[in-house]
């Protein structure tokens, strides 16, 4: 009887984890999942393709990971991939990005990431070649957000971004983006940031360097005009008389 009442207990549960498992993969949906994936604030298809068909990363429309490999490969990534934490994506998010992959066509031709280039300043070069650039400006950086705020980028900065970054950027770990790889960029923002950043005080109308003849020209000018009105009335009136 004891054996019998654990063998009810055991098939219970297996049926219980069964549903479960059908209710998850039942919820799974494509059209989010195709939102999410094309949403620019997580920049998939930015790294990935729009097809999914590879870009500054490898493809995905030829995966064959399973779900829990989809979010593993999310959570601790392998290769240059950057982390996305549970607060910036759910499970049930990356299964309807999953969901949505698996309805695109696998690629057609062998796939070979876009290639940044290389440049001349160092830290703009690091930038490039951790493919900074497939969310961000490859001239310029993140800049805007710098100016906007009147924020000078700094090295500390940099990297408590790229540790444990704000917002929805991922988060590199020391093995993708090196300190000292995170202080070339910062010192490369830095340079971006005096160019683009509004100059601290600007000239005021009135100041002393400011000639004020044009002013005076134009007072004149008007006085003149007056004068020549007025004597006109006159002569007018005058010889009507």
């Amino acid at each position: 009887m004891i054996h019998l009442r654990r063998m009810l207990v055991v098939v219970v549960a297996v049926l219980a984890v069964a549903n479960f498992t059908t209710s998850l993969a039942l919820a799974q949906d494509p059209a989010n999942g195709k939102v999410i994936y094309e949403e620019t604030v997580w920049q998939c298809s930015r790294c990935h393709g729009e097809q999914a068909e590879g870009a500054w990363s490898r493809p995905l429309s030829n995966s064959t990971l399973t779900e829990q490999e989809w979010i593993d490969q999310v959570r601790n990534p392998r290769r240059n991939m950057p982390a996305f934490s549970a607060s910036q994506i759910s499970d049930e998010q990356i299964l309807d990005i999953r969901a949505h992959i698996l309805t695109l066509p696998a690629p057609a031709a062998d796939f070979a990431p876009r290639d940044p280039g290389t440049s001349d300043n160092p830290g703009q070069n690091v930038f490039w070649q951790k493919r900074c650039v497939a969310c961000h400006d490859p001239d310029t950086g993140p800049m805007n957000g710098y100016v906007e705020r009147g924020e000078q980028p700094t090295v500390q900065g940099v990297i408590a971004q790229l540790r444990t970054p704000k917002n929805r950027m991922p988060a590199y770990s020391e093995a993708q983006v090196s300190d000292a790889d995170a202080t070339l960029i910062a010192n490369f923002l830095v340079e971006q940031f005096a160019q683009h950043a509004a100059p601290a005080t600007l000239p005021t109308s009135g100041s002393e360097s400011a000639p004020i003849w044009p002013a005076w020209l134009v007072f004149a000018g008007g006085v003149i005009a007056a004068g020549g009105f007025v004597l006109r009335r006159f002569v007018t009136r005058s010889t009507a008389r």
